[in-house]
């Protein structure tokens, strides 16, 4: 670094005087087929950058180090080099104080060039050193500035977390990586990530304090960022806050004093994107296991599938283990939810009904979820460990919020006649300890035991040891409403009901739920066959996911029979076929 050198060229300085064979990446060769390289912006008197900068404690010298230019409108240009010194990106802001009141833009990218979600500054980084991980370039040039040179910044702001996949196999190779985000909701929000991520045993976090007490002016001033500590307490305060990084703390407690009072509105989770269900569950909040049950045709696939949907579709990537169905048939049942009525046809085949996504709609909707679901491998062994690990790289490389594993028979537990409830415990329990340290929300599918009478079940229903009902954190079950259930059973004197009709097609029952107490609390479901979807009301049903950009102005192609008649009077609907 103070030699003006990349990483790459220092090692290849290195080498050569050492008369040893280097063999890494060619200096500069771009290697990405079909990408839209950047144009590399001259270099031009750079005034205007070097003006602004040093305001903000930002010297000459550490603007050219990491090669910061100058447009020809006078903006500051950031350059984003690969670890072989290609140009991948370019960033430009304003040189001057930002006004959004004035409509100025923070920053943008070279326009006509593709983006690649690289760290700022990482072709000059020593993998062999600490790494230190800023939330914007001003403040990795303020560390190199006060003498810590092993800085970078993530690309696009601190909510976009896309630099972690880009760039995994490299930000492996550190044994130590130190998170330095702004003092805000977004800032605490990305060490939390990254630390979930990037991994607890190696990574440690710098908070900046809240205000620094100017004595001389006897004023307080609000610390936002790493340059403000620069500006305001120079470069030893940035240096001791670098050197005096907090260690994440140890999984297996938490100091008393440091248990924040956290009330469940403000614990993120995912929604099942079922208006009804959310009511009573509000999210499926991280950190929790839950475990959902049902018989076969209850609904299950589907009710997995639009979970998965509502994740994707929030931009919480998802993890999908399913044992018993192949890839193509998982993604199948999540093409039609995804699609919606909108987007698929109805054929016959020997007086049979049935309906196919539209080719136009399924390339859409690959295009703009790819690198969103995650669906385990056909042909990968099924073992616990194996499914674990797997679980773990989709969310530290890919940042997976949901993990739906389905189901539990179809796990490998290695166990025999003797051993086999101790081995569903114990995998149990692995789950929920895999849930609370990447913060991610975890769904197991358990079957139930065989019952002689089709009915609504109760917890002691489900399969397996007890233990696995006791550890859940929620437990939901699916029924499927019977002709007889929606006819209902009257009473006899005829002027009211022993047991009263059930217009659903299908009740998912809150068996258990340790964090909002709705125990023993139902969502009624109806049951689309065109979508496979779950529905309340027509609204519900016509829900456009984010890949639709359409606009629609007629009903719905194939009304509800649930909801509608043709003189418009409610009535109950009814699934017929195999697992929907």
């Amino acid at each position: 670094m103070h030699t003006g050198l990349t990483y790459l060229e220092a090692l290849q300085k290195l080498f050569a005087e050492a008369k040893m064979p280097l063999s890494l990446g060619e200096k500069g060769v771009q290697t990405k087929f079909k990408y839209r390289y950047p144009v590399e912006e001259p270099l031009n008197d750079k005034e205007s950058v070097y003006a602004y900068l040093a305001q903000r404690s930002i010297s000459k010298e550490t603007v050219d180090a990491v090669d910061v230019r100058e447009d020809a409108h006078g903006n500051i240009v950031f350059n984003y080099y690969d670890t072989n010194d290609v140009l991948c990106l370019v960033k430009y802001r304003p040189s001057h104080k930002i006004d959004k009141s004035r409509g100025d833009v923070k920053a943008w990218c070279q326009k006509n060039a593709d983006v690649t979600p690289l760290l700022f500054n990482m072709n000059r980084v020593n993998t062999t050193a600490p790494l230190l991980i800023c939330e914007g370039e001003i403040d990795c040039m303020a560390a190199i500035e006060a003498g810590f040179t092993n800085a970078v910044s993530v690309p696009l702001g601190a909510n976009n977390y896309g630099w972690i996949e880009e760039n995994f196999d490299w930000l492996e190779q550190f044994e130590s990586i130190i998170i330095c985000s702004d003092n805000d909701e977004a800032g605490i929000k990305m060490q939390k990530e990254c630390v979930f991520r990037l991994g607890s045993w190696r990574t440690k976090f710098i908070e900046i304090p809240p205000v620094f007490y100017d004595e001389a002016n006897d004023k307080k001033i609000p610390m936002k960022d790493l340059n403000h500590v620069l500006y305001y307490q120079g470069k030893r305060a940035v240096i001791e806050l670098i050197h005096n990084a907090k260690d994440s703390p140890v999984d297996s407690v938490s100091d008393y004093s440091d248990i924040t009072n956290v009330d469940l509105d403000e614990i993120d989770g995912i929604k099942t994107g079922i208006p009804e269900l959310d009511k009573k569950l509000m999210r499926l909040f991280y950190g929790t296991f839950t475990i959902v049950t049902g018989v076969n045709g209850s609904g299950k696939s589907s009710f997995l599938s639009q979970l998965v949907c509502n994740s994707i579709d929030e931009e919480k990537n998802a993890f999908l283990y399913s044992g018993e169905l192949p890839n193509f048939q998982s993604k199948n049942w999540i093409n039609y939810i995804l699609a919606g009525q909108r987007h698929v046809k109805e054929y016959t085949f020997n007086g049979a009904t049935y309906w196919k996504v539209t080719p136009d709609a399924q390339r859409e909707m690959d295009k703009y979820y790819k690198g969103r679901l995650f669906i385990y491998k056909d042909g990968i062994d099924h073992k616990v460990d194996t499914i674990l690990k797997s679980m773990e790289d989709c969310t530290r490389k890919y940042g997976c919020k949901l993990h739906i594993i389905d189901n539990l028979t179809s796990v490998n537990l290695e166990a025999n006649e003797q051993n086999k409830y101790q081995r569903q415990e114990e995998f149990v329990t692995r789950l929920i300890d895999f849930a609370k340290k990447y913060n991610v929300a975890v769904l197991l599918v358990v079957h139930p035991h065989k019952i002689e009478q089709m009915r609504r079940l109760n917890k002691m229903d489900i399969q397996g040891i007890s233990a696995i009902i006791d550890l859940a954190h929620r437990i939901l079950s699916l029924y499927r409403v019977t002709n007889d259930d929606k006819k209902g059973v009257p009473n006899k004197r005829g002027n009211g009901w022993y047991k009263e009709p059930i217009k659903y097609d299908v009740l998912c029952d809150i068996l258990k739920d340790r964090l909002l107490g709705f125990e023993g609390s139902s969502a009624g479901l109806y049951y689309d066959k065109p979508s496979r979807r779950f529905f309340v009301d027509e609204q519900s049903l016509d829900k456009r996911y984010s890949w639709d950009t359409n606009t629609y102005d007629g009903a719905l192609p194939y009304p509800p029979p649930q909801l509608y008649q043709e003189d418009d009077e409610e009535v109950y609907g009814r699934i017929e076929g195999g697992d929907q």
